[in-house]
């Protein structure tokens, strides 16, 4: 398997997500706010809430942040996306291990991923080494390239990048490679105040203080 494309220069990244009709900014604030959620547990939530709240939230926040832009809802078989049919491009949302936004390292899932994720992986193989295989079908059904949007907190930070998928270990049920990789920083988990402009009130300016980890 090839070494995956890395950017991590903030010009670069930039030029990189912009190609994609995204930017720093909103896969930064997705997980902010999501990150609210998760600084308001207490132990009376529910443990899968628990352990599925960044993830979910920031799922719900990419939606209401990407949906004026032209993305969409897709829900296909409980895996949950965003989806830009311009660039028939998904993005997934996962935690990941220790390596994410690290890259040095090869980052991975930090909990096991079914069939939805597997399949995915495949299509972007697919699409990337073996492009004279795929049958002539109506562009409406060719598979979308799909992305993940992987974060990983940690005591001080949230690491998190977005990146494409193009290995999975069907045993294991964890991706093992990527054709690219979009360093997106850390975002600090500390007690300083920062206002955040929430999608669903847009007219209004809501001061947040992070919990400290």
């Amino acid at each position: 398997m090839l070494a995956p494309i890395i950017f991590d220069e903030p010009e670069t990244v930039d030029v990189r997500l912009a190609s994609l009709d995204l930017d720093r900014q909103v896969l930064t604030d997705a997980l902010v706010q999501a990150h609210m959620y998760f600084a308001r547990l207490t132990s009376h939530h529910p443990l899968l809430y628990r352990y599925g709240v960044l993830t979910a939230e920031t799922v719900a926040a990419l939606r209401d942040f990407l949906a004026p832009r032209g993305w969409e809802v897709r829900n296909e078989g409980n895996y949950e996306l965003v989806f830009n049919p311009r660039l028939n491009m998904s993005i997934a949302v996962a935690s990941g291990n220790e390596a994410t936004g690290d890259r040095l390292r090869v980052p991975s899932n930090k909990s096991e991923k079914g069939p939805r994720t597997a399949k995915a992986v495949k299509d972007n193989q697919t699409a990337d080494f073996f492009p004279e295989t795929v049958p002539t079908v109506p562009e409406s059904i060719v598979p979308a390239d799909t992305w993940i949007l992987l974060h990983h907190r940690c005591a001080s930070a949230i690491r998190l990048e977005l990146s494409r998928p193009n290995g999975f270990d069907d045993t294991e049920r964890f991706v093992t490679g990527w054709s690219e990789r979009i360093l997106l920083g850390a975002i600090s988990l500390d007690n300083d105040p920062m206002p955040m402009l929430m999608p669903q009130l847009p007219e209004d300016d809501i001061l947040i203080t992070r919990k400290a980890a």
